[in-house]
């Protein structure tokens, strides 16, 4: 009886074996080498990228990934309360803008390419007058296995600081040459215009400024939860500005050149949330009879909670060591900070932004400590209406004596405007805007043969724009 029993209980055992083998046998993974981390890694996804490197979430769904060429005309017509925009000088001006943009995207199973080119013309109606309005943006993204480098630039040629939303109703094109990018929303790095922007926060005249900026950044994954990161630009504004220099008594702008290098770790705690440290050095160059250089050491710790597709929060602070160099050394310890939220609303999406760093002065100071504050707001209204509003202030004190520039210690800049745009079609949009800007110094300054302490404007425009279906090149 008993060696009964043993035979079936080792029936028993062998038949679950077998059943267990078998089992394991259909549950085998395949043979196919399974995907690279980078591939798939969390802190690699481009709705929550790493919180150190230059690319900040999207809140917009992604366009289909096809490459095309595009092109874009627009004609507007402004009428600006001050269409030299000097300090002290008002009278209703008409200022007519005629831009022309082309675009060009094209994707490859592991490269990216973006390309456009906007220009045209200002015409200034009292005294008439003709202005070149140039932009041109690039930006290249390269994958491999773990990690991935992009390439961006930006160069302009204009007459007034920077192209604006809220002053021409828009521009045509899809916006990489005025700060949109093809993959991604360009803006984290450290504060201040995004660590290697050339943007200027306040313009006086319409003397022609050229500015450019490079950037090379790449991120290499570690590991499905930590990444660092690493990026290296060259920015620059140079003002033409010599004939008015010649005037005894008037300002001639500084110009400046600026190079950036920055190395950052980021980690994902969670789905939504990010930490990171930041160290970058900033170099900020001026003529030695302006200002000679002041060299910057940044230290940034900085957190993010991002909710795919519907808000992204950014905040970063940390010390910031500057050393002046001007006839000697001077030093000084500071704090540099950013606060970017980004939300998206059923209807309608805003993004309100503060930040306190480092500038090149925008011509009026050979550097400056910068705190800048942003709030945008775009809706669209029906089917075919959109609006966009958008307010804007920053506070500039000068850091050191200089040649060139205003002999102001401070000033202050802001604006506020709004867009509304209906479309017409698919190929057609107009749109009204205004825009009210103030540039408010802390005593008087020359410019252009007239003087006063604030160059206040307001314009008003109304404008067409073409845009035909894009042509496929696939």
């Amino acid at each position: 009886m008993l060696k009964m029993r043993s035979i079936r209980m080792a029936l028993l055992v062998f038949s679950v074996c077998v059943c267990a083998a078998a089992q394991t046998t259909q549950s085998q993974p395949e043979t196919t080498p399974a995907p690279a981390f980078g591939q798939n890694a969390p802190i690699l996804n481009p709705e929550n990228p790493p919180v150190s490197g230059l690319d900040e979430p999207g809140l917009d769904l992604h366009t289909a990934s096809r490459s095309f060429i595009s092109p874009a005309l627009q004609v507007s017509e402004s009428a600006d309360t001050n269409g030299g925009n000097q300090v002290g000088a008002t009278g209703l001006e008409s200022v007519t803008r005629v831009l022309g943009a082309l675009d060009l995207q094209q994707f490859w199973p592991k490269t990216d390419l973006f390309l456009e080119y906007l220009g045209g013309g200002a015409f200034y109606g009292s005294p008439y007058e003709v202005k070149q309005l140039h932009a041109a943006g690039l930006e290249g993204v390269t994958r491999w296995r773990t990690g991935q480098a992009t390439l961006r630039d930006s160069f302009s040629y204009l007459p007034d600081g920077s192209f604006s939303l809220g002053t021409f109703g828009g521009v045509p094109g899809l916006g990489l040459a005025t700060g949109g990018v093809g993959t991604g929303e360009a803006g984290a790095g450290l504060p201040g215009s995004h660590v290697f922007g050339n943007g200027q926060a306040g313009s006086i005249g319409t003397i022609a400024r050229l500015a450019n900026t490079a950037i090379l950044d790449a991120v290499q994954i570690l590991n499905p939860v930590s990444a660092i990161t690493v990026a290296g630009g060259f920015s620059n504004a140079h003002f033409f500005d010599s004939a008015e220099c010649a005037i005894p008594g008037n300002t001639c702008l500084a110009n400046s050149d600026q190079i950036t290098a920055q190395g950052g770790y980021s980690h994902l705690l969670s789905r939504h949330d990010q930490i990171g440290a930041i160290y970058a050095f900033q170099l900020f160059q001026f003529p030695q009879t302006t200002g000679g250089q002041i060299y910057n050491h940044i230290v940034n710790l900085r957190w993010s909670h991002t909710i795919s597709g519907r808000m992204s929060f950014i905040a970063s602070a940390g010390p910031q060591y500057t050393d002046l160099q001007q006839g000697g050394n001077l030093t000084h310890l500071s704090v540099s900070a950013r606060v970017q939220l980004r939300y998206k609303f059923a209807h309608s999406s805003m993004v309100a932004t503060y930040e306190k760093f480092t500038s090149a002065g925008s011509g009026f100071f050979a550097g400056a400590d910068t705190q800048a504050a942003r709030l945008g707001y775009k809706r669209p209204i029906g089917r075919t209406w959109d609006f966009y509003g958008d307010l804007g202030y920053s506070h500039n004190k000068k850091l050191q004596s200089s040649d060139f520039g205003v002999a102001a210690a401070s000033y202050d800049e802001g604006s506020a405007g709004a867009v509304f745009r209906k479309h017409l079609g698919r190929t057609y949009d107009v749109f009204a805007a205004y825009r009210f800007s103030e540039v408010a110094f802390d005593i008087p300054v020359c410019f252009s043969g007239t003087c006063g302490r604030i160059d206040q404007r307001h314009v008003g425009t109304v404008g067409l724009e073409w845009h035909p279906t894009p042509t496929r090149i696939e």
